[in-house]
């Protein structure tokens, strides 16, 4: 089969590899569609752990093949790849954690992922969906449950109000899930006006680009003291600061997106958050017990009902064997992409 592979920093190749064989409790899925994640160009720039690697993980496919101990039945069946590969067995996992595993794995970082023709995985790493459903979208999944389990661990309710920092991909899913909930007022932050038009689209009420306009006092217009709560997915230094002026006092800072570790933030972040009371939550991954959890049952229900909009997520359609080029343009900045969807074979789904 081909796959396209992380042979090492800033290189992939787009090659020939051996057909994966499913071991025993293990299945193998024909990949229809998969997504190019943002953790993924990180690798791509930055370093990975290990090569070569097939990177990949938010993935729709059928199934093709079983390994023994698993019902033949499932052939033929669409399926969503849910990537964190728990070990079942730890303190975090009996207590549900998933994400704070101490033995898990990942499709696509730690084993062979989806930017391939075919790839295996174990019997609970499948979600099986409807067949009536695009497999475009249901490689959009993975994505959209991150965004849920964000406001999940705000606990948030219908009525409230929210301001999502970052109209990237994870937080345009927050805009769609904070619609979903009914939330009262969505104010979204970013300073690509591309990108807050995406976000007016998908449900936001209000958009500001603070490189023209005052945030704090542009969120006061439309909020009595501040949001309940404020969902930090840009992954920048200077809107985590931000996020402490726009929340209420005794609101919540859910803080999703990946900070750059070379960075600092002055102290007076805390006393701000200190002086207003507010929680801060950490959110790492989209898992919720049972495994997978609620956000992936949710994100399939709101598919079939039609509340979640992922044609309008989906920027371009990518050839796998275009992968090389792909990566290369993004890490030049000649590409302006939401999600990037790519198709082994050229079968487009």
């Amino acid at each position: 089969m081909k796959a396209a592979i992380l042979e090492a920093q800033g290189v992939i190749t787009y090659s020939d590899v051996d057909d994966p064989i499913p071991a025993a409790g293990f299945v193998r899925v024909q990949v229809i569609a998969t997504s190019i994640c943002g953790s993924d160009i990180k690798r791509y720039k930055s370093g990975h752990r290990t090569y070569p690697m097939i990177l990949g993980h938010e993935c729709g496919g059928i199934i093709d093949a079983v390994g023994e101990d698993v019902d033949p039945g499932l052939i033929g069946k669409h399926v969503a790849v849910i990537p964190l590969v728990p070990c079942f067995k730890c303190y975090e996992c009996q207590r549900g954690l998933f994400s704070a595993c101490t033995n898990y794995s990942f499709i696509g970082s730690r084993q062979a992922g989806c930017y391939a023709d075919k790839v295996v995985l174990p019997l609970s790493n499948i979600l099986v969906v409807p067949e009536q459903l695009s497999l475009k979208h249901v490689a959009l999944i993975e994505p959209s449950t991150v965004g849920r389990h964000m406001l999940a661990m705000a606990d948030f309710k219908a009525g409230q109000t929210a301001v999502v920092f970052g109209a990237g991909s994870i937080g345009l899913m927050v805009v769609q899930w904070l619609r979903i909930l009914k939330a009262s007022m969505i104010i979204c932050v970013d300073i690509s006006d591309n990108n807050l038009q995406a976000a007016l689209k998908l449900g936001a009420h209000v958009a500001i680009n603070p490189a023209r306009q005052d945030l704090v006092s542009e969120v006061y217009k439309h909020t009595p003291d501040g949001a309940d709560a404020s969902f930090e997915a840009a992954g920048a230094p200077q809107t985590l600061l931000q996020t402490v002026h726009v929340t209420r006092p005794r609101g919540k800072v859910i803080c999703a997106g990946n900070q750059p570790v070379d960075k600092t933030i002055p102290l007076s972040f805390i006393e701000d958050l200190m002086r207003r009371e507010l929680s801060v939550v950490g959110n790492h991954m989209s898992y919720s017990t049972p495994f997978p959890g609620t956000e992936w049952t949710e994100t399939v229900a709101a598919l079939i009902d039609g509340s979640l909009d992922m044609d309008s997520m989906i920027s371009h359609n990518f050839s796998l064997s275009e992968t090389p080029e792909v990566f290369t343009r993004i890490s030049k900045g000649e590409l302006s992409y939401r999600k990037i969807l790519l198709f082994p074979a050229d079968t487009r789904a």
